[in-house]
C-alpha cells in the first residue's frame, strides 16, 4: 500500500514536470517570431576623426583624401599632395572710376552719379585677405587659384547686391563675387580664358578650384 502512494506521488511530479515544460516550450516558441522582429542597433564602425574625409569634387573627379580646414574668415577642404597655401594682405586696391567703368560698360548696370566715390570712401584704410593655393604638379597656367576676402563695410544683405558693385565681366579676372554674410565679402577667380596650349598638362588651377570652390564657406 505505502509502495503505491509513492508511486503515484512519483507520477503526479512528473506531471507536473512535465506540463510545466510544455508550457515554457510553448512560450519560448511564441516569443522568438517578436525577438525576431527587432532591428539590430545600428554602429557607426568607422568614425571621421580629426576632419580627415573622403571628398567627391565636381565634374565627376576620383574622390581624395582631405582635410576640411578652418583659416581665419573661411572653411574649405585641404588636400595637401595636390596643392600648398599661402596668404597675403594687400591695401583696398579698386578706384571708383574702375569700378564705375565695370559696372556701366562692361556689365551694363548702371548707378547714379558720384555712386561709386562713396563705395570705396567706405573701405578706405582696409586691406583686403587673398587665399594663395598653389597646385604642384606641371601646369600649363599659373597654377594658382585665388580666394579673396574684404570686410562687408557696405553692409550688403543679399549676393545680387554685392554683384550689382563688384561683377567684373571680363573674362578671366581674379576676383568675381561668390558669397557673403555680415562680415565678409568672398571673391573668386576664374582661372583664366579657358585657353589650352595643347601640351596636355592640367590647367592646375582648374585642378584646385573642383576641390577648394564647392568646399568654401564663411564661417
Amino acid at each position: 500500500m505505502k509502495q503505491g502512494k509513492t508511486v503515484a506521488i512519483a507520477i503526479i511530479i512528473m506531471v507536473i514536470l512535465v506540463g510545466g515544460g510544455l508550457y515554457l516550450w510553448e512560450k519560448n516558441k511564441v516569443a522568438q517570431p517578436l525577438m525576431k522582429e527587432m532591428p539590430k542597433p545600428i554602429i557607426n564602425q568607422e568614425p571621421i576623426k580629426d576632419g580627415n574625409v573622403e571628398v567627391k569634387p565636381i565634374d565627376n573627379q576620383k574622390p581624395f583624401k582631405g582635410n576640411l580646414i578652418t583659416s581665419g574668415p573661411i572653411s574649405f577642404f585641404m588636400a595637401p599632395n595636390l596643392f600648398t597655401i599661402s596668404t597675403t594682405t594687400q591695401p583696398f586696391d579698386y578706384t571708383a572710376e574702375q569700378l564705375k567703368t565695370t559696372a556701366e560698360l562692361d556689365c551694363a548696370t548702371p548707378h547714379p552719379a558720384g555712386y561709386f566715390d562713396k563705395l570705396v570712401a567706405k573701405f578706405k584704410g582696409i586691406n583686403k585677405i587673398i587665399y594663395s593655393f598653389k597646385y604642384k604638379g606641371e601646369s600649363q597656367d599659373n597654377g594658382i587659384y585665388k580666394v579673396t576676402l574684404l570686410p562687408n563695410k557696405p553692409g550688403y544683405a543679399t549676393l545680387e547686391q554685392f554683384q550689382k558693385d563688384f561683377n567684373l565681366c571680363e573674362a578671366g579676372a581674379d576676383a568675381y563675387p561668390s558669397m557673403l554674410n555680415n562680415n565678409w565679402l568672398l571673391f573668386v577667380n576664374a582661372c583664366g580664358t579657358g585657353y589650352d596650349d595643347g601640351s596636355g598638362r592640367p590647367h592646375g588651377c582648374e585642378e584646385v578650384k573642383k576641390i577648394v570652390e564647392p568646399s568654401l564657406k564663411l564661417n
